[in-house]
């Protein structure tokens, strides 16, 4: 019996402690609950500022320009300004904060001329993270040069933040009877000036071309008559005469000298030539190799083509503007046509320039969906047009010249006025002839118009 008692304990015991380790009938299991981590704190610092330029704006101010900053998290740019080169911004307090991420330009004032400047930008992030180490440009803000006021001449508009700041050379025509080129400062004023020789008056009319060359002399066309090298005292240093030239000529940089012949011209000639400095014929192009077929060969305005203007690419290929043609060539050294550019959208085209991008920007006379007398920007590819600045008003036609300026700005060039359009379309900067104006509605005004005022100008900075 003791025994029997003994058995009935130890069952009971291994029931009890059983039920203590079995869960109740619908009972749930929780978790101890999880300590919360910390977020990880972010010290990545925005990417690097790309694309700073800066321009001398003159007079103690200085003009910088950069690429967006691609921070998906962008709070402000910081600009930083120091008389040494600056490579880490760590320690330094910015001359400058913008908040708005679009502002890509600031114009820092109150400089001393004459002493070189270092300038940085930076992106910071919303959590103050910034890319500290940098590269940083110097420039010397100098005073504006000096000039004589021209009573012919007015600038219309001026905002100093907003230029590529820097001499406008040009040719101007306005005064038959005395025909010059003349470089004016950002007032207008004229700061240096050659007036052309008596005997060669005659030859300005049409395409009187001007450009700088990197030995500070100027190059300069005389149509009909030939083509001009003189140094900054007016003393003629080289020349090549021809009177199959019109329009355009460049100096390239092997020394030779191409120009075109588009004024008059016929079949057999030559519309694009090429001389070495002992005025010896190193190549030619004539249309005649590739156009004279339907619908090209019974064309004829002013002459076959027209040929207004030509470039040596750094491909080696040559750019060149058909006038009547309505669009522009890309040929080989070999002479034949690589590509067609414009065809369908320019009409009566001048000054094709191929830009970094790969686009083709020209000053267009007007040709739907493309406005009236405006400078426009093709993909080639395409022919989509990426850009068209504003319209000039018809007593400032015809608009012959386009040139894109290295902040991004265009520079534009009409028979009675010049002006520097942002890409925006603003004009930042305007120089018209004073009381000067043509009726294009009349043969004679058109014909004024073409052939007298302004024709092409150029910008030259003091970064050149």
């Amino acid at each position: 019996m003791k025994h029997y008692w003994l058995v009935i304990v130890a069952i009971l015991s291994v029931i009890l402690v059983s039920s203590s380790c079995t869960e109740a009938p619908g009972s749930i299991s929780m978790p101890a609950p999880a300590t919360p981590e910390a977020p990880t704190p972010d010290t990545t610092p925005p990417p690097p500022i790309t694309g700073l330029i800066t321009n001398n704006a003159y007079d103690g101010n200085v003009n910088l320009w950069w690429e967006k900053s691609a921070a998906e998290d962008f709070d402000h740019y910081n600009i930083y300004a120091s008389e040494s080169e600056v490579k880490d911004v760590t320690g330094l307090t910015p001359i400058r904060q913008i908040q708005d991420i679009s502002a890509i330009n600031y114009q820092a004032t109150g400089l001393r001329d004459g002493t070189r400047y270092y300038f940085a930008v930076t992106a910071v992030d919303k959590n103050d993270n910034e890319n500290r180490q940098v590269s940083s440009l110097s420039i010397t803000p100098t005073p504006m040069p000096t000039g004589t006021k021209d009573p012919d001449l007015q600038v219309d508009v001026y905002q100093s933040d907003e230029v590529w700041a820097g001499t406008t050379l040009l040719p101007d025509n306005h005064n038959p009877q005395e025909p010059r080129i003349i470089e004016v400062n950002m007032r207008g004023e004229i700061v240096w000036e050659y007036l052309v020789p008596q005997d060669l008056r005659q030859y300005t009319n049409p395409g009187f071309d001007v450009e700088l060359l990197p030995n500070n002399n100027i190059l300069f066309v005389l149509p009909r008559k030939g083509v001009y090298e003189i140094d900054r005292k007016g003393r003629i240093v080289w020349s090549y005469l021809t009177n199959k030239i019109s329009h355009d000529a460049d100096r390239l940089p092997n020394g030779n000298t191409i120009f075109v012949f588009g004024a008059l011209d016929q079949k057999d000639d030559a519309q694009v030539t090429e001389v070495n400095q002992k005025g010896e014929t190193v190549w030619t192009w004539y249309a005649k190799d590739c156009f004279n077929r339907a619908p090209y060969d019974g064309i004829y305005n002013e002459g076959w083509t027209h040929t207004n203007s030509v470039t040596r690419l750094p491909n080696g290929n040559t750019l060149i503007s058909l006038r009547n043609f309505n669009f522009v060539v890309e040929v080989d050294p070999q002479g034949s046509v690589v590509r067609t550019i414009g065809e369908g959208i320019f009409k009566t085209q001048h000054d094709p320039e191929i830009l970094s991008n790969g686009n083709v920007l020209v000053a267009n006379q007007g040709r739907p969906p493309v406005g009236f007398h405006q400078a426009v920007e093709i993909a080639p590819t395409t022919g989509e047009i990426v850009w068209q600045s504003p319209g000039f008003e018809k007593w400032a036609l015809p608009v012959r010249d386009a040139n894109r300026l290295p902040n991004g700005n265009t520079l534009i060039t009409g028979s009675t006025k010049i002006v520097e359009v942002t890409s925006d379309g603003n004009i930042v900067w305007q120089l018209t002839l004073k009381g000067v104006t043509f009726d294009v509605s009349t043969e004679q005004g058109r014909k004024d118009a073409s052939g007298l005022g302004f024709y092409k100008a150029d910008r030259i900075g003091i970064e050149r």
